[in-house]
């Protein structure tokens, strides 16, 4: 039995096809519901109830999904209906579906090679699944069946558990707050009427412990106050037209140039910013590192943006790209649109990372446009 897993939540998603990978899902999920529990992991044939819609329990199923493992063999691209038809051009094909609900969230998408078999090209997919191709595929054969499940283990194992601390960091907050409201209610001393006075009527003196709650509490709001203030001020340099600026510390031992520049598409790249959850520390494996900025169409036409996306390079050289965003976005002349990505760490070493776009016309962003590096410990 494969060793116990760091704690970890989230749901697992596996989509195959029955004709030529029904066998390997079926091993794959027996191993993911042994370590994971099977109530985080589904597979079609396994999950759905008699009498459930198929298709929309499915969709549910992607909705609710942290991490969707595609499953490839070698007729995935080519498997045809009755008709002769391709089925992968088929709108309402089902692994269609589920690769492209998976495609439009912010979830890690794994497609699994099984025995052998290649990645498909952009081109060789309906426009809706293209970018299942920038997603770094992890391959499967039986013949080497638990290495390559104890490799998929580990980038499930740092996916999920990314998961759970960010429900626990929202919970914490939450259950702060709302220790902090009960607390300061407690403290807070009931108003007691004042008797009436002859003549003009006085207030009663404040007790001496509401003082100084009141002078504490005050002191708090200050500092939150100016914290907030300092976090928010933007980290980027001069502008470019004044010679360029030097790097700029963005958090998290991470440095950035965020001098504005503007690609020959006449797209504007300002207020660069990158930072992970241990400010001022450089991130460690199993840290997110948060990527935000702006782009401002310099031109006087009108620019349509395919998406945006956060380019990534891990310690290997292997392309770990975020989720697209603002797809199909229309910019006018002189608007800005604000772009974001999350990169996982999953791995030491140095990680090379940019922002990026692509126009309409499949025009993209200059290679490697404003590079920075993220030494991960």
């Amino acid at each position: 039995m494969a060793d116990s897993p760091p704690n970890a939540t989230g749901r697992i998603f596996i989509s195959y096809r029955r004709e030529e990978t029904a066998y390997p899902a079926g091993w794959l999920y027996d191993r993911l519901a042994d370590r994971y529990g099977g109530g985080q992991v589904f597979k079609d044939v396994d999950s759905i109830q008699l009498g459930d819609d198929f298709v929309e329990a499915i969709t549910r199923a992607v909705g609710s999904c942290d991490v969707v493992l595609v499953l490839i063999g070698d007729e995935w691209l080519t498997t045809a209906d009755e008709h002769g038809r391709r089925r992968l051009d088929d709108p309402d094909d089902f692994v269609r579906l589920e690769v492209q609900a998976a495609l439009t969230r912010n979830v890690r998408v794994i497609p699994i090679l099984v025995d052998k078999a290649r990645m498909p090209r952009a081109d060789e997919l309906p426009e809706s699944l293209a970018r299942l191709t920038r997603r770094q595929a992890l391959e499967f054969s039986p013949a080497r069946f638990e290495f390559d499940t104890s490799r998929l283990f580990k980038v499930l194992d740092t996916t999920l558990a990314e998961v759970r601390r960010n429900q626990d960091d929202g919970g914490m907050a939450a259950g702060a707050g709302s220790a902090a409201a009960a607390a300061a209610d407690r403290e807070t001393p009931r108003p007691v009427p004042a008797a009436p006075q002859p003549g003009d009527r006085q207030r009663r003196p404040l007790p001496r412990r509401a003082l100084v709650l009141a002078g504490a509490a005050a002191v708090v709001v200050v500092l939150l106050v100016v914290l907030l203030v300092v976090n928010l001020q933007p980290r980027s340099s001069p502008d470019a037209n004044s010679g360029g600026g030097a790097p700029v510390g963005a958090g998290g031992g991470i440095e950035i140039d965020s001098s504005p520049v503007t690609s020959e598409d006449g797209l504007r790249l300002t207020g660069l910013q990158a930072a992970s959850r241990r400010d001022p520390e450089s991130p460690r494996v199993g840290d997110t590192v948060t990527v935000s900025y702006d782009l401002t169409n310099t031109t006087d036409q009108r620019l349509e943006l395919e998406y945006t996306f956060v380019g990534v390079r891990d310690p290997s050289d292997e392309h770990r790209d975020t989720e697209d965003m603002n797809e199909g976005k229309v910019l006018e002349p002189g608007e800005t649109v604000n772009a974001q990505g999350r990169v996982l760490i999953d791995s030491a070493g140095s990680w090379t990372i940019w922002p990026c776009y692509v126009l309409a016309g499949e025009r993209f962003c200059p290679d490697r446009w404003q590079e920075f590096f993220v030494l991960a410990e």
